[in-house]
């Protein structure tokens, strides 16, 4: 009877613990609202990429449909951002602070942007992931280049400016400026002479 009573017990306890670590679960872990799968669609049918145009509409308050998004730590923000962003670290992203933040932008698109462009893609596969809506942008090049070629002085030929993006040497190309000139004032290549060498076989049978 004494032996019934002690199993009763340590079932009691296990079945106690298994609740304690699925109500701990439930209040501690990220719950994605998207599978792969669905990131993946929400990446190659939906246009992310703002360019330097659009960002000195907003800049300029000509546009008040977007948020920017600044994944950069508070130092880095205090020491200077783009107008009008909020500051939102990568590392707290998908803390509940952050979450809220982001809910409460309702109609405005979130446009992200960091110290590489690759932490901004980084940051909307995450939030895509999380359930957020699929017009989420993220800006092309950084914090530096942004201020660079669309706000201290506006560069069309930049407008478009990705990190990735091959940027070719047109000079090279086209065969004109100093890289051409000094290519022409190189000497030709000299041809090595070949040398020959004729073998004979020694010895026999």
């Amino acid at each position: 009877m004494k032996n019934d009573k002690n199993l009763n017990n340590i079932s009691l306890l296990a079945f106690a613990f298994v609740a304690i670590v699925v109500v701990i679960n439930l209040f501690t872990t990220n719950n994605y609202g998207r599978s792969n799968s669905q990131v993946v669609k929400a990446i190659t049918e939906h246009n992310s990429l703002m360019n330097y145009h659009q960002l000195r509409s907003i800049a300029s308050g000509e546009s008040t449909d977007f948020v920017l998004i600044d994944l950069r730590s508070e130092e880095e923000f205090m020491a200077g951002h783009l107008p009008v962003a909020i500051n939102i670290p990568f590392a707290d992203l998908l803390n509940k602070q952050s979450i809220r933040t982001l809910n409460r932008l309702k109609a405005k698109t979130p446009v992200l942007y960091g110290a590489r462009e690759s932490d901004a893609h980084n940051a909307r596969l995450l939030l895509l992931a999380k359930g957020f809506n699929e017009n989420i942008m993220v800006l092309g090049g950084n914090y530096e280049s942004a201020l660079k070629y669309a706000l201290e002085e506006f560069q069309p030929a930049f407008s478009s400016y990705r990190e990735e993006k091959a940027r070719f040497d047109y000079r090279r190309f086209m065969g004109t400026g100093q890289a051409a000139s000094q290519k022409r004032q190189q000497p030709a290549g000299i041809i090595p002479a070949v040398r020959t060498e004729t073998l004979s076989a020694q010895g026999g049978c």
